[in-house]
């Protein structure tokens, strides 16, 4: 039986199989029989490649191919732009993903809302929220109105540099502007207004979602939660917290630890008491954010029982109390608090001098 001879087609589409399996080397590798072979690619073959780059965070090769194109007697189009952007924006660097964008026009390609996307993302990612703003403001200019990504996108990045305000005000053109608001954007809009301690705005937020069109998440109560203790509002806190399963949601390490800090503020040691039994219940493991804090607070109220009871599996064995005695020390020091540090040290002097062991009850 006579094979079927390889094209350009066949070619392309094993390329753009080895993209979306994240295969850049092999996708490399065809691209570079196709030259071989004489078997010319086309734009298509080389956005393929440049996307497979893209994913396998290999911006540079991704521009090489790029820049080679015109080599080829070929010329870039939107798909290869789009590809390229993304790569950079993948890498974190804005600055080239911005010269991608304003490239464009000037060879004759017109920005979609996938290159404007991709650029505002990676000044997002690189802290330029006005530069970001000002690509989302450009785009009904030169492309699509802005849509559920553009949005997004631009949240976040007024989120990251505490620009709260502008934040809620992009989240409210949403609507207004025919979009319907994702998760995303939301979640971005409650964590704005978490780290500006606007924990009303983000309870109103998170509350409104379903109005909204979206979903909270996890993340969503994560960010209200963490609002609620920033704020020093630890029985919200703990009522987010109880909510979630509620809702259908698993409370992670990060829901508990921001609720456990908000009791820690709020010196409510059995609240904290309570939510490390609901971690292992639950098995969350707990992280050194969620000892610091449980720690604390038992050794501000003096309980020391609890306090050193905080060894993997809540048992207060040798070494677990070792170690728990250490960072209580540790903690104390960093913390300026001399005289809970004072008290620990002087109650394991005594029991050093009679020759006992560390008492769970100490």
């Amino acid at each position: 039986a006579s094979g079927v001879e390889a094209n350009v087609f066949h070619y392309t589409a094993v390329i753009s199989a080895c993209e979306k399996a994240g295969q850049w080397q092999l996708a490399l590798s065809l691209l570079d029989s196709m030259r071989r072979t004489k078997l010319p690619p086309n734009a298509i073959s080389y956005s393929a490649a440049v996307s497979a780059c893209g994913r396998g965070s290999r911006w540079q090769a991704a521009l090489k191919l790029l820049s080679s194109m015109p080599e080829a007697s070929l010329a870039p189009n939107d798909f290869t732009y789009n590809a390229a952007i993304t790569a950079c924006e993948k890498a974190g660097q804005w600055q080239i993903a911005l010269g991608l964008l304003q490239t464009m026009p000037e060879m004759r390609v017109v920005p979609n809302a996938i290159s404007c996307n991709a650029a505002i993302s990676a000044c997002e990612k690189g802290g330029k929220w006005q530069l970001a703003l000002s690509i989302f403001a450009s785009m009904p200019k030169i492309t699509a109105s802005p849509d559920k990504f553009s949005f997004s996108a631009a949240i976040s990045a007024c989120e990251k540099e505490g620009q709260w305000q502008l934040a809620l005000s992009l989240l409210h053109q949403m609507p207004e502007t025919g979009v319907v608001p994702n998760a995303v954007a939301c979640n971005a809009a409650i964590s704005a207004c978490e780290k500006a301690a606007e924990w009303q705005l983000a309870l109103e937020l998170l509350q409104r979602m379903p109005e909204l069109g979206a979903t909270a998440d996890v993340i969503s109560y994560n960010a209200a939660i963490s609002a609620c203790e920033k704020a020093g509002q630890w029985q919200m806190a703990v009522a987010l917290l109880a909510r979630m399963p509620k809702v259908g949601l698993n409370p992670n390490v990060i829901s508990y630890n921001a609720a456990i800090c908000a009791c820690e503020r709020g010196l409510q040691w059995e609240s904290v008491l309570d939510l490390t039994r609901q971690m292992s219940a639950a098995r969350v493991a707990m992280n050194t954010a969620t000892h610091t804090a449980a720690l604390m607070t038992f050794s501000s109220a003096g309980r020391w029982q609890e306090a050193l009871s905080l060894g993997p599996g809540g048992s207060p064995r040798a070494a677990d109390l070792g170690r728990s005695c250490g960072t209580l020390l540790m903690e104390c020091e960093q913390r300026d608090l001399l005289a809970v540090e004072v008290s620990l040290t002087d109650r394991l002097s005594a029991a050093a001098r009679e020759g006992r062991e560390l008492p769970a009850d100490l």
